[in-house]
């Protein structure tokens, strides 16, 4: 009887070990993209944001037009500035980005990516296939993590 319990306690830690390593607590992502406030908003209405690698300081709107939730999928792009994000939006996400950058054309729109401005685009043209490369302020292993994350959220989502 002894035997079966030390067997039994084993299994349950064997089997509650193996849980906690492919279920474990994975770091969830946050993105957010803002577009640039319109000059006539009270700075009350503003949050600047600075961002670092282009030396810009951006009034945006505080409310985000698109966040993790509108990606379908993400991948690590590698451009001459170092690793990017390419983000797929679902069909929702690319109607807001589709809208977003018809109306901001010549603002910039900010991608905050965990609380942290990570990149400005100057909207020079209007994004209809729903997908946008953020070059930014991160490492290639931070951009590694996040494509992990969002894809892993998504998978949730969908």
């Amino acid at each position: 009887m002894q035997t079966y319990k030390t067997f039994f306690v084993a299994g349950v830690g064997i089997v509650f070990l193996a849980g906690c390593a492919l279920f474990g607590s994975h770091k969830p992502v946050t993105l957010r993209i803002h577009e640039q406030a319109s000059a006539a908003l009270p700075e009350s209405h503003v949050m600047t944001v600075s961002i670092p690698r282009a030396d810009l300081k951006i009034p945006v709107n505080p409310y985000y037009v698109l966040d993790e939730s509108d990606v379908e999928s993400a991948a690590v792009r590698q451009t001459p500035g170092g690793s990017a994000i390419m983000l797929h939006f679902d069909i929702h996400g690319a109607i807001k980005f589709d809208e977003l950058t018809t109306r901001a054309r010549g603002e910039y729109i900010v991608t905050v990516l965990n609380d942290r401005p990570v990149a400005a685009w100057l909207v020079d043209q209007r994004v209809t296939n729903g997908e946008f490369l953020v070059e930014g302020d991160f490492s290639d292993e931070e951009a590694k993590k996040a494509v992990e994350a969002l894809n892993r959220m998504s998978k949730k989502w969908r």
